[in-house]
């Protein structure tokens, strides 16, 4: 039996941080389990409230909640990890987001994993689940679609903390603050945590079946949203190349993609009426042009505003 904590930053996610809490409450297991959760909404403080409630309520796990004035990702999570590497007698952290909802055989799943193939660091499928209608032609987005790799094993790498089971001594290792202050609001210090650690020569697992299910909001079902998703994420994928490689190898090694993003995206657009194809071509030269911004260090901060509720 292992002693799991798992962790969960929230910030102006009420509804959807207790949706996450009562999804951890049902869970299948026989791990000792602990609930930590860091609020980053210094003024309004709901995550607390809801935290709050739920343990006077006797919520199944001991549960805990921290505030996080400084307002990011990263400071969050540095801070849940300083708290829980704090405590004694740890074998793993968990964490997911709070947008997200654990099915019950979501722990168990990803300790047995990190079991059988003596893993590190272990991530798991994640299911979306949409809060509205959504039009055809935004139901077949990539982005939209379930985070699946179709079988459990070892894998070189897991770039996302969405869904995830890390070793206590191996993220121990990784200093004080393994997640990137400077990356604050605009996402990437997972992948570039995980990154540092496949260099360190850790070992990565995924699970299929330990799965859980993103609800999205109509806020993010727009061509608008999914356009500078796919910025951001070229520009992020840059910035962590940049801190492994620095500025002139990584554009060395991404100048024919970028060139080639540019090509496709805009001439792919052009040639379809189809706007579900449309926005995905576009899609590609919005992640061309994310690329070129990180190269150059300009910053866009997809998480100053917040989705969900």
């Amino acid at each position: 039996m292992a002693r799991i904590m798992i962790c969960i930053a929230t910030c102006k996610r009420p509804l959807g941080l207790r949706r996450t809490l009562e999804s951890l409450a049902a869970l299948h297991t026989a791990h000792a389990l602990e609930v930590l959760v860091a609020d980053n909404d210094a003024e309004a403080q709901e995550g607390l409230a809801v935290v709050e409630s739920l343990a006077s309520r006797g919520y199944r796990w001991p549960i805990e909640a921290l505030l996080v004035r400084e307002r990011g990702i990263p400071f969050a999570r540095n801070s849940l990890t300083q708290a829980v590497l704090a405590r004694a007698g740890i074998d793993h952290v968990a964490m997911l987001d709070d947008d997200e909802a654990a099915c019950p055989g979501w722990i168990d799943a990803l300790a047995d994993a990190a079991a059988r193939w003596d893993a590190d660091v272990v991530g798991g499928a994640v299911l979306r689940e949409m809060d509205s209608q959504v039009a055809p032609w935004a139901a077949r987005h990539p982005l939209l679609q379930a985070k699946r790799r179709d079988r459990s094993g070892p894998v070189p790498l897991v770039d996302s903390t969405a869904n995830i089971l890390i070793s206590a001594a191996a993220l121990r290792s990784m200093g004080e603050r393994p997640f990137d202050d400077r990356l604050a609001l605009t996402g990437g210090e997972d992948k570039q945590l995980f990154t540092r650690m496949q260099r360190a020569g850790f070992r990565f697992a995924w699970s299929e079946e330990a799965v859980v299910t993103e609800l999205i909001p109509a806020s993010r079902i727009t061509a608008k949203w999914l356009l500078m998703r796919g910025y951001r994420v070229g520009m992020t994928d840059m910035m962590v190349e940049r801190f492994h490689k620095g500025r002139l190898r990584t554009l060395l090694g991404e100048a024919p993609r970028i060139a080639a993003g540019f090509l496709v995206g805009s001439l792919g657009a052009i040639t379809t009426f189809d706007r579900g194809k449309r926005v995905e071509r576009l899609g590609k030269l919005y992640r061309a042009a994310g690329k070129i911004a990180g190269l150059a260090g300009i910053h866009y901060e997809e998480y100053r505003k917040v989705h969900g509720a």
